[in-house]
């Protein structure tokens, strides 16, 4: 009998919130999971934002091979061959259950049956935990393949709709607002795998990327909420007026009507810039680390780049085969993913992809070390501040501008520097050589 899959993905969440010195969240089912599963502690995902990281997982491809760009915004290429179609071909009736911010992407598409619920809720907003505890005690046919993606602790980690800590009744733990989030998952977690036969069923907890605003302090976060303040832009009569002209363009005019949002787009985002560029001079005069002001400026702009607190999502394999207790410290890739569950299914693919099975390393046996690409997916607006590739190995972590080697070099020791605060590139010309040398070989 095949088993069945759930492919949990809690979107943000970072492997070193889950265990170590920076865990101050109360999680006992999550630890429960932890020590019922292996846990892989280097595992990269290909980028910083969600749509290109799914796309990368579904097809086992960096997001430069599997993605397209149209209005700034990133979509999943839907030519390109999905593993979730080898299930399908091997017996397995699909199920998702995601956010409506994906309802207009690709990744909607590769599911038989799916449910959206609001992009902003958590597991205690618009009854969405039971709907999951629904599904698999009575929705799924065997066998299945269930992904549900939770957005709990995307941004600033709050509650945007009805519900707040007050009024759930439970004193959540926590060092920051992030942390306290996590400790308000893990209840609903119990809940979930209650539900799940861990005798017959793979069970993959994961995210899409790591997490900036997970080390914030409160006094950062206060900050960042400014920030957002400052960055809602009210689209006035003159737009509200021509956005409804615009929708009732017949069918042959939507490259005009494409090419008009394209313009207040921009519009949009120059007026938001202005608002927001004085305030990277604020954060040079905080009583803050190199690393905490990084952070900090990222909140400001959004620029997206390759340093590592973006690319380290959690990964916890359980089910049938798969050791408990076990931490595994080599170098795995969110491409590894669905390789991996294919192997443990015992189901081939003819799909050319870019991943590996960690079937191996379940069982200890020696592997050659991993060199991953990472991507920063930068927009069009992004771009303008930071639009970069780059390579990382287990040591050393290497990336600068996507058009040129010689722009935005960076080149960090993640072992003596892991929150990559001295770039060490001018100093070690032969790493960085070989590093590039690594990645055309890759892009």
């Amino acid at each position: 009998m095949k088993s069945n899959i759930f492919f949990l993905v809690i979107d943000s969440l970072r492997q070193d919130k889950c265990i170590g010195k920076l865990n101050s969240s109360s999680t006992p089912n999550l630890d429960k999971l932890i020590q019922s599963g292996t846990f892989f502690n280097q595992t990269i995902s290909t980028a910083p934002i969600t749509v290109p990281s799914l796309s990368s997982i579904f097809t086992g491809l960096y997001p430069f091979e599997c993605t397209t760009i149209d209005n700034n915004l990133y979509n999943l290429n839907q030519n390109l061959p999905i593993f979730s179609d080898d299930l399908v071909k091997s017996g397995y009736n699909t199920y998702a259950i995601i956010p409506e911010a994906l309802k207009h992407t690709n990744i909607s598409k590769l599911f038989e049956n799916v449910e959206f619920f609001n992009s902003f809720a958590t597991l205690y907003d618009e009854n969405l935990g039971n709907k999951i505890l629904k599904t698999l005690s009575q929705d799924v046919k065997s066998p299945w393949f269930l992904f549900v993606h939770l957005v709990d602790l995307h941004g600033n980690a709050s509650f945007h709709l009805e519900n707040n800590f007050e009024k759930s009744g439970e004193n959540y733990t926590g060092e920051n607002q992030y942390d306290k989030m996590l400790s308000a998952i893990d209840p609903w977690l119990g809940k979930i795998f209650q539900c799940i036969n861990l005798k017959n069923t793979i069970c993959i907890i994961t995210s899409d990327h790591g997490s900036t605003f997970a080390d914030f302090t409160n006094k950062m976060l206060k900050f960042n909420l400014e920030n957002d303040r400052l960055r809602k832009f009210e689209p006035g009569f003159s737009f509200n007026s021509a956005h409804k002209i615009a929708t009732k363009f017949p069918k042959k005019l939507t490259p005009l009507r494409k090419k008009l949002a394209n313009i207040y787009t921009k519009r949009r985002d120059d007026k938001v810039k202005k608002k927001l560029e004085p305030r990277l001079d604020l954060v040079k005069n905080l009583d803050l680390s190199t690393y905490q002001k990084r952070l900090l400026k990222k909140s400001i702009l959004y620029p997206c780049d390759c340093f590592d607190e973006n690319f380290r999502p959690a990964l916890i394999l359980l089910g049938p085969d798969i050791p408990s207790g076990k931490i595994i410290s080599e170098q795995s890739s969110s491409i590894d993913l669905f390789p991996t569950i294919l192997d443990l299914i015992k189901t081939p693919t003819k799909i050319n992809h870019r991943g590996k099975s960690l079937v191996p390393l379940l069982t200890n046996t020696k592997t050659e070390p991993r060199v991953l690409m990472i991507d920063s997916t930068s927009n069009e607006f992004e771009a303008e501040y930071s639009n970069t590739i780059g390579l990382r190995t287990k040591q050393h972590k290497y990336f600068r501008d996507r058009l040129s080697e010689n722009k935005n070099v960076h080149l960090y020791d993640l072992v003596s520097d892991p929150l990559e605060e001295h770039n060490i590139y001018q100093n070690n010309p032969d790493i960085v050589e070989q590093m590039e040398l690594e990645l055309k070989k890759i892009h």
